[in-house]
């Protein structure tokens, strides 16, 4: 990797999408798989974790905590962001929250919304994401992605009114729809010399680039089966090359691997501007926001010793 370009993070979305309990639960050995293959690598990530399964596979949260990863919040079920009202909202993270410091003995400072749904509709949730204590999001795509997105959000880190810290994902336009390549389906299906393309011109030194993928990903063997919530066609993309994605994964590590989230956000979190949607242009400056500053101390408290690879 080029010195000028900032590296990237691997993060994991750790979820149950099987259409019914009576299914096999296929995540807890497919993300034992992700886990062995980061040992192989040397490399520490952050695994967001849907409190759901956190409740009904509490083990597998201390295996990757004991590995050595950092473990955040994906929502309490799995439901999207504008799905909620707030106080409904607020219980449910705060109860995953709980959840996921009393399994692990750390704190959990990172939120990540299912399908980047925190969008203009529902940017209420980042007051209640701070007060119910986490000190950043990675959860806005700074585009119009199909039905989510936020246009006119920057592409590089920053600060909600509330002091909540935001890492926005890595997306590429085309026409007027924009896509996160470095993850999910996108890495799946885009050619690899396409995504080193797109990589590469990731080479502003304020960006806080990360992949993500989910257990699903790397399931070469389930069953095909139509997800009602994107119908056929989407479902097939859910099941498309799923047998290349650690492959992709490994390339991507080799150009370079950043620490997991919470730790990158410790060492910019006093200095980022400002973005508040109801004002004109968003951007507002540097951040003065209250409560910046006492939530990058409590990330920064829970940054380990050791070294990562590539950082």
């Amino acid at each position: 990797m080029r010195a000028d370009r900032p590296p990237i993070t691997v993060t994991f979305d750790i979820e149950d999408h099987r259409p019914s309990p009576s299914w096999e639960a296929r995540y807890p050995a497919l993300t034992m798989r992700l886990l062995d293959e980061l040992d192989d690598l040397g490399v520490r990530a952050t695994c967001f974790v849907v409190g759901e399964v956190a409740a009904n596979a509490p083990g597998l949260v201390r295996e990757i905590a004991e590995r050595g990863h950092e473990v955040g919040l994906h929502s309490y079920r799995h439901w999207a962001t504008f799905a909620y009202e707030p106080a409904l909202f607020r219980r449910e993270i705060g109860d995953g929250r709980r959840l996921l410091e009393d399994l692990t003995g750390s704190p959990v400072a990172g939120y990540r919304a299912p399908a980047g749904t925190i969008m203009p509709r529902c940017a209420w949730a980042t007051d209640v994401l701070a007060e119910v204590g986490f000190a950043y999001s990675a959860s806005v795509l700074p585009v119009q992605s199909y039905v989510v997105g936020f246009p006119g959000a920057p592409a590089t880190p920053f600060v909600w009114p509330s002091g909540l810290v935001e890492l926005p994902c890595p997306c590429v336009s085309v026409g007027p729809v924009g896509m996160p390549f470095l993850g999910g389906t996108f890495l799946r299906v885009f050619p690899m010399p396409l995504v080193r393309a797109l990589r590469n011109r990731l080479d502003d030194p304020a960006l806080v680039p990360w992949s993500y993928l989910h257990p699903y990903d790397i399931d070469v063997e389930e069953p095909f089966w139509v997800v009602p919530e994107v119908q056929w066609w989407g479902s097939l993309l859910l099941w498309v090359n799923r047998g290349v994605a650690l492959r992709k994964l490994r390339a991507i590590v080799a150009g370079g691997v950043g620490a997991p989230l919470g730790e990158r956000v410790a060492a910019i979190a006093g200095d980022l501007p400002l973005f508040d949607p109801d004002l004109v242009g968003g951007v507002a400056g540097s951040s003065g926001v209250a409560g910046v500053l006492e939530r990058r101390e409590m990330v920064r408290s829970m940054a380990p010793e050791r070294a990562v690879a590539g950082a």
